[in-house]
């Protein structure tokens, strides 16, 4: 599964600001998104939140 936190931060950064373009990077990429609309940013934002908190914790207990 791949770490959106990068993509989540620009996209908050971005509707705070209004702007409708995003750029983050991904993977070792640098990548950029336009949205048509806030609505459009607010769904993403919205699926992106809920893909980074549905992943599985692992915690690590040594003795």
């Amino acid at each position: 599964m791949t770490d959106n936190t990068a993509q989540i931060a620009a996209l908050r950064d971005a509707i705070a600001s209004g702007a409708r373009r995003i750029q983050f990077r991904s993977g070792g990429t640098q990548r950029e998104v336009e949205y048509h609309s806030l609505s459009d940013m607010m769904k993403a934002l919205e699926w992106l939140e809920a893909q980074q908190s549905s992943r599985p914790r692992i915690t690590r207990v040594a003795f």
